[in-house]
């Protein structure tokens, strides 16, 4: 298993208690600062009028990237509702750049028809007012709501009960047989691992007064209030990292301290959802 690296932070608050946006412009360092100027360049080239806005998140606006390791992720605001053409031209993209620039372990490419930000249980304008970065565009940012750490950030925790199933269910049903058994595996592996080390971090979110999606510090916190828990976090921290592919170790993982999740999470926000 790899070492764990203790990346990431917590969003700081300002005086009042408010979630304050980390990312700026003069974070983006080469050869990061390349890469996002093609990213640009490609979707003003491409999508033209159809573009409303365009935003990055994550590590990189945030100037805490690092080559081998890191993703850029990016939204795209769209005028015009999504089509087949522009997820197929969105793949295509995203794959060239990948090529183009190796440092990059993926390129994330999201988008978003422009009214789904105004929907009442939209998760986006809480993504692009606290942790994200408009590079083109209309700057909706002024327009919403501030926020501040609570029970309505939080989105895995009521999720994973669901998530849990699907991934059990989906490994269950697996060929050994098929092509890439070990690649499916380990797909599902990192995917289901990484709702779990941020679903523990919602557990503990309020009192922590902090937010965050980096995977060290929902560790760290979450084991500073469930110690007796910390070597199953970060056995899924671990995975979430480096996914593995032994199947029924990882059944058997989900079935134990995936459990546990779900219940410690009805115990701890049923009260407060009533």
């Amino acid at each position: 298993m790899c070492p764990i690296r203790k990346l990431g932070c917590l969003l700081e608050v300002d005086a009042e208690g408010y979630l304050i946006n980390a990312c700026d412009w003069g974070n983006i360092q080469s050869p990061w600062l390349e890469l996002v100027h093609d990213l640009k360049a490609g979707c003003i080239d491409a999508l033209g009028d159809c573009l409303h806005s365009l935003y990055l998140r994550g590590s990189v606006p945030r100037g805490a990237a690092i080559a081998g390791i890191s993703d850029l992720d990016s939204i795209v605001i769209l005028k015009n509702a999504v089509s087949s053409e522009l997820e197929g031209w969105s793949k295509a993209f995203r794959l060239n750049l990948e090529q183009r620039y190796p440092f990059c372990t993926k390129v994330e490419l999201l988008l978003i028809f422009y009214p789904e930000i105004w929907h009442s249980e939209s998760s986006w304008q809480f993504v692009l007012q606290t942790q994200s970065l408009c590079i083109y565009g209309d700057d909706v940012r002024s327009q919403l709501p501030r926020f501040k750490p609570g029970i309505t950030l939080v989105r895995h925790a009521f999720d994973l009960k669901d998530d849990l199933a699907e991934t059990q269910s989906g490994l269950r049903q697996l060929s050994p047989n098929h092509p890439q058994f070990e690649e499916q595996v380990k797909e599902w592996c990192g995917w289901i691992t990484r709702r779990m080390v941020r679903t523990g971090f919602e557990l503990v979110m309020e009192v922590e007064g902090a937010f965050t999606r980096d995977l060290y510090p929902c560790y760290e916190c979450f084991s500073r209030h469930f110690p007796a828990q910390e070597p199953r976090m970060r056995k899924a921290l671990e995975l979430a990292i480096q996914p593995s592919s032994n199947r029924n170790g990882l059944l058997l993982f989900l079935s134990d301290f995936g459990h546990w999740l779900v219940e410690q999470s009805d115990r701890t926000f049923t009260s407060q959802t009533k």
